[in-house]
C-alpha cells in the first residue's frame, strides 16, 4: 500500500513537471513570436524612416534608440571608420551611469585594418563575457574603461568608396564603412540569434540609408554644378548681348546728338535762369525764353516779331555804341541800367549782348543775356547797413574762422572799434590770434567748457565770464556766439558779440548782498523770537517749581510732590540743553566745522537698534515695523550722524502721530546707494509749509500744542548733505508723511 502511494506520488510529480515544461515552452514560444514581431516592426519602422527622410543623422539616431529599447541593453552606437583608419562614435544612446563615447576619436590601432576584411565578408562578433571569452587582451583593457561586460558587433558594408568617382569606377569591391555595436555594461549577456539577426538586418538598413544619403548629396552637388554652369553660360550670353546693345545705343546716341543739336541749344535757352532773347537788325524779337517772360512780364506770343521792349534806343544812348561793336563782330562790355517791366515796376539789370551770325558768318542779329540784379543790390545795401551797425555799435564784435575748436583755436579775422575800446587791443594786435588772449586765471572754465560743447555741435550759446584787457585788468563780459554758414550750408566762421557787464555785475552783487543781509536779519529775528520763546517756557517751569518748593514746606516733606517738581526742573533743563545742542550743531554745519567720520558700518543693525530704542520710549498705540531684505551689508557712512538722522525722523513720526498707528521703516541696498524710507499715519504737513520745512524754526500750522522747535529736519538735512545724499518728503493732511533718504556709496577717503 505504501509502495503504491509512493508510485502514485512519483507519477503525479512527473505529470506536473511535464505540464510546467509545456507551459514554459509555450511561453518561450510566445516571447520569441513577440520578439520576432517586434523585430519586424522595428525593421519596417526604420525602413520607412529611411524612405521618408534624407537626413542621415535622423535615421542613425532613430536606429540606435530603437535598437537599445528592443535589446534592453546599456549602450548602442554606430562606429564610423575614417579614411586614415581612425574611428569615432558618430551616434550613440547610453543609459546612466555609463560614460558617453560619442565624439571621441580613436586611433587606427583600436580597430586595425587587417581586421576589416573579415567584417567585409560578413563576420559577426558576439562576446558574452569580456573576461572569459576568447578576446584579445588589449581589447579587454580598452572596453573596460567604458564598463563593457558583453558586446555584439555587426558590420555596416558599403559598395561604393568615393561618390565623386566615375560610374565605371563605382563598381569597386565592398568596403567596411563602420560598425553597429551593442554593449551590455551591467552584466554579462548571452546574445540570442534573434537579436543577432535583428542587428544584421538593421546594419543592412543603415547601409541603405548611408548610400541613399550619399547619392542625394552627389545629386545636390551635380545640380549645383549644373546651375553654376548654366549661370556662367547665361552671364556670357548676357555680356555678349550687352555688348551688342551698347554698340547699338552708342550709334543711336551719336545720331540723336547730331539730329538734336538745335533742340539742345533751344533747351538750354529755355532752361537758363537768365533772360535770353534775340533781335534782328531791325530790333524785332525772334526768340524770347521763359526766364525773359518771368523777368519782364511779356509772353513770347505777344512779343514775337515786335520791337525790343527792354532797350529803348531813344532813352539808352549807350546802346548805339553796343550795337556798333556788334555789327563789327565784336562783343561789347555789359551795361548796367534800370528798366521797367510790363506792369510798370522797375528793376536793375545787367545787359550783355553778342553778335548773331548766319551760315556765311555775316551778322544778322543780336543775342542778349539779361540778369536781374535787384536782389543783389538790396543785399549789398543791407550789407552796407550791417557793416555800419557793426562798426558803430557799443558791443564788441569779433569774427573768427570756424576751425579748429581745439588748441590753438580759431583765428581772429575781424574785430570792431568797440572791441578795441573795451580790451585795449588794436586790430593789428589780434588779427591771426585766438580769443584765448582774453582769458586769465579767473575766467570761468565751466563756461568755457559749455562754449566748447556748443561749438562742437555748431549751436549758438550765451555765457558770462571774466575776461582780461591788454593791461591785465579784469572785466565781466557777456558774450554770444553763433555759427555762420555759406551758401552750401557749410559753417565757415563764428561771430561773437561781447558786452561789458562789469557795472551790472557790481550792482547785482550789491543787490544780492542786500537781499542776503535782509534774509539773515529775518532769520536772526525769527531765531531770537523762537529761542526766547523756547527758553522762556522751560525757565518758567523751573522758576515755578523752585518757588513752589521754596514757599511750601509741605512740598519738601511730601516725597511724591518733591520728586514731581524736581522732575519738572530736570526735564526743562534737558529741553534747554537739547535746544542749545541743536543750535550749536546747525552753527557748526553752517561754518563747516561739523565732524564727518565715515567708516564701514552695518547699517541694517544700526537701523534695527534705533527702531527698538524708539519703540521702547513710544506708547503702546504706536507700532514700528522694520523691513530689510539684506543683512550684514557694510556701507561707508558716519555712524554718529546716521543715529541722529534715524532718531530725529523716528521721533517726528511718533510725535506727529498723536492718534497712534503704524510707522513703517524700510531699508534698501541699491546699486551704488542706500535708501531709508520712514512712513507714518500722522497729521501730515500742509502743502504751503513743505518748501520751508528745512528752514530753522519753521513748523506747520496744524501742529497745535505738539512740542517742537523746527530744528530737527534742518539737522537731518545738514547730516544728509554731509553724505552728499538727498532727502525727499511727501505728505498729505490727516493721512501721513513719508520721508525718503538716499545716500550714495563711495570711498570718502
Amino acid at each position: 500500500m505504501q509502495l503504491l502511494s509512493i508510485l502514485f506520488l512519483i507519477i503525479l510529480l512527473l505529470f506536473y513537471y511535464l505540464i510546467c515544461r509545456e507551459i514554459i515552452r509555450r511561453r518561450q514560444a510566445e516571447i520569441n513570436l513577440w520578439k520576432q514581431s517586434e523585430r519586424e516592426r522595428l525593421i519596417n519602422q526604420i525602413a520607412q524612416q529611411i524612405g521618408k527622410s534624407l537626413n542621415l543623422n535622423d535615421v542613425l539616431n532613430t536606429t540606435v534608440t530603437k535598437v537599445r529599447e528592443f535589446l534592453d541593453c546599456d549602450r548602442v552606437l554606430i562606429y564610423r571608420i575614417g579614411e586614415d583608419g581612425t574611428g569615432s562614435a558618430i551616434t550613440e544612446t547610453v543609459i546612466s551611469p555609463y560614460p558617453h563615447i560619442l565624439g571621441q576619436i580613436f586611433p587606427a590601432e583600436v580597430f586595425p585594418r587587417e581586421s576589416h576584411q573579415a567584417y567585409v565578408q560578413g563576420k559577426i562578433r558576439t562576446i558574452t563575457n569580456i573576461e572569459k571569452d576568447d578576446v584579445e587582451e588589449c581589447l579587454v583593457d580598452f572596453v573596460k574603461q567604458f564598463g563593457v561586460q558583453a558586446k555584439l558587433v555587426v558590420p555596416i558594408i558599403q559598395e561604393t568608396r568615393n561618390i565623386s568617382q566615375s560610374p565605371a569606377s563605382q563598381a569597386a569591391s565592398p568596403y567596411l564603412w563602420g560598425l553597429l555595436i551593442a554593449h551590455q555594461c551591467s552584466k554579462t549577456r548571452q546574445w540570442q540569434p534573434l537579436e543577432v539577426e535583428l542587428m544584421k538586418q538593421l546594419a543592412t538598413q543603415v547601409a541603405i540609408a548611408i548610400q541613399q544619403s550619399e547619392l542625394y548629396t552627389r545629386l545636390k552637388q551635380l545640380n549645383t554644378d549644373l546651375e553654376n554652369r548654366v549661370k556662367c553660360r547665361t552671364q556670357e550670353l548676357a555680356q555678349t548681348n550687352q555688348a551688342l546693345k551698347n554698340e547699338i545705343l552708342e550709334r543711336q546716341r551719336t545720331e540723336q546728338a547730331l539730329r538734336h543739336t538745335n533742340q539742345t541749344l533751344q533747351s538750354l535757352i529755355a532752361a537758363s535762369p537768365r533772360a535770353i532773347f534775340t533781335v534782328d537788325l531791325e530790333e524785332r524779337v525772334s526768340i524770347w525764353n521763359p526766364a525773359a517772360e518771368k523777368m519782364f512780364g511779356w509772353q513770347e506770343a505777344e512779343i514775337f516779331g515786335q520791337p525790343n521792349p527792354v532797350i529803348d534806343t531813344t532813352e539808352v544812348h549807350q546802346y548805339h555804341a553796343i550795337k556798333q561793336k556788334i555789327l563789327q563782330g565784336t562783343t561789347p562790355p555789359s551795361l548796367e541800367i534800370r528798366r521797367q517791366k510790363k506792369d510798370g515796376t522797375e528793376i536793375d539789370i545787367v545787359f550783355s549782348a553778342a553778335p548773331l551770325t548766319d551760315s556765311e558768318n555775316r551778322v544778322n542779329g543780336i543775342v542778349a543775356v539779361v540778369a536781374d540784379i535787384s536782389e543783389q543790390k538790396e543785399q549789398a545795401e543791407q550789407l552796407r547797413l550791417l557793416q555800419s551797425v557793426v562798426i558803430n555799435t557799443n558791443d564788441a564784435v569779433l569774427i573768427t574762422e570756424a576751425e579748429p575748436i581745439d588748441e590753438p583755436g580759431p583765428r581772429i579775422i575781424y574785430v570792431n572799434e568797440a572791441f578795441t575800446r573795451t580790451t585795449g587791443y588794436t586790430l593789428k594786435e589780434v588779427i591771426g590770434k585766438t580769443p584765448r588772449i582774453l582769458q586769465g586765471p579767473k575766467t570761468n572754465r565751466q563756461a568755457l567748457a559749455k562754449v566748447r560743447a556748443a561749438l562742437a555741435t555748431w549751436q549758438p550759446i550765451t555765457v558770462e565770464t571774466i575776461n582780461y584787457r591788454k593791461d591785465g585788468s579784469e572785466f565781466w563780459v557777456e558774450f554770444s556766439i553763433v555759427a555762420v554758414a555759406n551758401k552750401r550750408g557749410l559753417y565757415t566762421h563764428w561771430i561773437s558779440v561781447q558786452r561789458d557787464i562789469t557795472e551790472r555785475k557790481r550792482l547785482s552783487e550789491i543787490s544780492l548782498a542786500l537781499e542776503r543781509e535782509k534774509e539773515l536779519s529775518a532769520i536772526k529775528t525769527r531765531f531770537f523770537s523762537m529761542a526766547s520763546h523756547e527758553f522762556r517756557t522751560p525757565l518758567s517751569t523751573v522758576l515755578a517749581a523752585a518757588q513752589l518748593m521754596e514757599n511750601s514746606p509741605s512740598v519738601w516733606q511730601n516725597p511724591h510732590k518733591r520728586s514731581r517738581n524736581l522732575s519738572r526742573i530736570q526735564n526743562s533743563v534737558k529741553n534747554m540743553v537739547q535746544l542749545l545742542d541743536d543750535i550749536l550743531t546747525i552753527n557748526r554745519a553752517e561754518t563747516g566745522k561739523l565732524e564727518f567720520n565715515p567708516q564701514l558700518i552695518c547699517l541694517e543693525k544700526l537701523c534695527r537698534q534705533c527702531v527698538e530704542e524708539i519703540q521702547l520710549s513710544a506708547e503702546n498705540k504706536h507700532q514700528i515695523t522694520f523691513d530689510c531684505s539684506q543683512q550684514k551689508v557694510r556701507v561707508n557712512l558716519d555712524e554718529k550722524l546716521m543715529r541722529s538722522i534715524m532718531a530725529n525722523l523716528l521721533s517726528n513720526a511718533i510725535k506727529y502721530s498723536p492718534q497712534g498707528g503704524e510707522v513703517k521703516v524700510t531699508l534698501k541696498f541699491l546699486t551704488g546707494e542706500v535708501q531709508i524710507q520712514i512712513t507714518d499715519q500722522g497729521i501730515g504737513i500742509p502743502s504751503d509749509y513743505l518748501k520751508q520745512l528745512f528752514e530753522p524754526f519753521h513748523r506747520g500750522q496744524n501742529v497745535r500744542r505738539i512740542p517742537g522747535t523746527g530744528l530737527g529736519l534742518l539737522i537731518v538735512k545738514k547730516f544728509v548733505d554731509l553724505h552728499h545724499g538727498q532727502i525727499n518728503l511727501t505728505s498729505e493732511i490727516d493721512v501721513g508723511t513719508t520721508v525718503k533718504v538716499t545716500l550714495p556709496q563711495k570711498n570718502w577717503h
